[in-house]
């Protein structure tokens, strides 16, 4: 009998693949479960090793990467974060489907390491609504805000390299499209006609967003020099 295939869902900042991947482990226990990250950082507040994150040394993690024990890593920020391949088959030999949110780069690392995973590209349903959910939560910065479009750019440029998408247009909607492909009850390499160009509509639009965001931050400089 084959394992279950662990399942990735990516997308840019603001697209609800968080929202959703908790969605399907909290309604569906018994089938999902999140694959908890190793990472290098200490932990904040009531943060526990083996909820949030494994909590190891930078030492301990560069030696998972040199004996290869990680599906896919990253360094964010000084710090390093990773997936160990013994949570992928751990949790598929107990019948639970691992669930992964990363991003793009660590997708592909999966990928390039032959598990044979199913990654679903998360996109958002428009521009306007995208940028609402993205700049509305008034607790970053305008420097990472561009920084985060800057990334969406990036991913939104290879969405179409991956073989299945979902539009989060209903939460409750998109959740249900996942477990549909999940189940192979849609998908299968088809693809959302729309998904090109609304590639092409998001990626105008975070383009649009930072000439707004860098134009006003030019204009508050002139302000506080006439002052």
């Amino acid at each position: 009998m084959s394992l279950p295939r662990p399942l990735i869902l990516v997308g840019p900042s603001g697209a609800g693949k968080t929202t959703i991947a908790s969605r399907l482990v909290r309604g569906y226990p018994e089938r999902f479960r999140f694959s908890v990250s190793a990472t290098s950082r200490a932990p904040r507040g009531r943060e526990r090793s083996g909820r949030e994150y494994s909590f190891v040394s930078r030492e301990e993690f560069k030696e998972m990467i040199a004996s290869g024990e990680l599906a896919e890593w990253a360094q964010v920020h000084g710090e390093y974060y990773g997936t160990p391949v013994d949570n992928l088959t751990g949790l598929a030999e107990e019948g639970t489907v691992p669930v992964l949110d990363i991003d793009v780069q660590g997708a592909r690392q999966v990928m390039r390491r032959g598990i044979d995973a199913l990654v679903i590209f998360i996109l958002p349903p428009g521009t306007a609504q995208w940028l609402t959910r993205l700049t509305g939560r008034g607790t970053e910065s305008a420097e990472g805000i561009v920084r985060r479009l800057h990334t969406a750019r990036e991913e939104l440029r290879k969405a179409t390299t991956f073989e299945e998408h979902v539009v989060n247009q209903d939460l409750g909607e998109a959740v249900r499209k996942v477990l549909e492909i999940a189940d192979g009850r849609a998908g299968k390499g088809a693809r959302d006609r729309r998904v090109e160009e609304l590639c092409r509509e998001l990626d105008a639009g975070a383009t649009a967003e930072i000439g707004r965001i860098r134009g006003r931050g030019v204009a508050d400089e002139i302000r506080k020099e006439e002052t």
